[in-house]
């Protein structure tokens, strides 16, 4: 049974969702995730005492340090923020990451990653293996480090695998991907089967825009844009999150699948019943849905098996 404050906060943002207006192109969306609008995803993370909060650069990329003063340890999640990779950022991801870096207890890089349609793919790959190369270059071991990411930020975690492997750089401990979608084909059924259940993500032609935007010239089908296509031999352990409610929920357990098939043994699957698109989001404050506490712990009890 799904708390009551899941419920509240899915009908809060079904209104907001259906008062936002006709999505034209990404600036409608990034719109819509702007402004009054999300100030309840922006209130009070910088605040938590025990981390420092650092804005650095790798060459032109900015990117957002948290460092947990309680973990004497180099463990580090290096986190890739989802938004259809048109939006978000530390606006919208702020809570949500300082609350991993206390439960998981570890340092975290958010690499502030460039956006499409300005800067479509690979730009955001690019950039979020530029941030992984710069942990290694700095004296993290791979076996020390943690990749998480949701809904596009999950797809371009096991994008982002697929570019360490190629390049035979060493593999980080584990991964996790929190509502990936991993399809920008569209091709799940459960589009049509559960767009009319969450809150967050609504069949349409919102989602031709946001796949457009990134894919510029590029076939969709291409597995470092819809990993769902990729091939996963050799990979390192990988848990995937989900809700039940969700539209692209069968972006997950195709995955899944294919993971059994593939990564046999090293993969975990976490469904969230009732639950919607990315609620771990809402983590913080007095408002915050359990399940999304539950869901960071989740995540530090997966790290601690690879983790020492």
């Amino acid at each position: 049974m799904p708390s009551l404050r899941s419920k509240f906060w899915s009908i809060i943002i079904s209104r907001l969702i259906m008062k936002a207006g006709e999505i034209n192109g990404p600036d409608d969306i990034r719109r819509d995730m702007s402004g009054d609008k999300i100030s309840f995803l922006r209130d009070n993370w910088k605040k938590e005492k025990y981390i420092d909060y650092i804005n650095d650069f790798i060459g032109s990329l900015e990117i957002l340090k948290l460092n947990n003063k309680k973990v004497t340890s180099n463990k580090t999640l290096l986190y890739l923020h989802g938004g259809g990779y048109v939006a978000c950022g530390p606006e919208t991801h702020g809570a949500l990451i300082t609350q991993l870096s206390l439960i998981t207890n570890s340092h975290v890089v958010f690499p502030i990653y460039r956006l499409a349609p300005e800067n479509p793919f690979p730009a955001a790959i690019e950039d979020a293996l530029a941030s992984y190369k710069n942990l290694l270059e700095v004296g993290i071991n791979a076996n020390e480090i943690f990749i998480a990411g949701d809904s596009a930020g999950g797809g371009l975690t096991l994008a982002l695998l697929q570019k360490i492997k190629s390049e035979e750089l060493p593999m980080p401990s584990c991964a996790i991907v929190i509502s990936p979608w991993t399809d920008l084909t569209l091709s799940g059924n459960s589009i049509q089967e559960r767009g009319h259940r969450d809150p967050m993500i609504k069949p349409g032609p919102n989602m031709q825009v946001t796949v457009d935007a990134y894919c510029g010239d590029e076939d969709p089908s291409n597995p470092l844009i819809s990993p769902l296509f990729a091939e996963y031999f050799d990979m390192p352990p990988i848990q995937i999150q989900v809700a039940s409610e969700e539209t692209i929920y069968d972006d997950s357990s195709r995955l899944h699948k294919k993971l059994k098939e593939q990564n046999s043994g090293k993969v975990e699957f976490i469904e969230w019943k009732g639950l919607f698109h990315v609620f771990q989001a809402f983590c913080s404050g007095w408002l915050a849905i359990p399940e999304a506490k539950k869901s960071i712990k989740e995540i530090a009890k997966f790290t601690e098996k690879y983790i020492n």
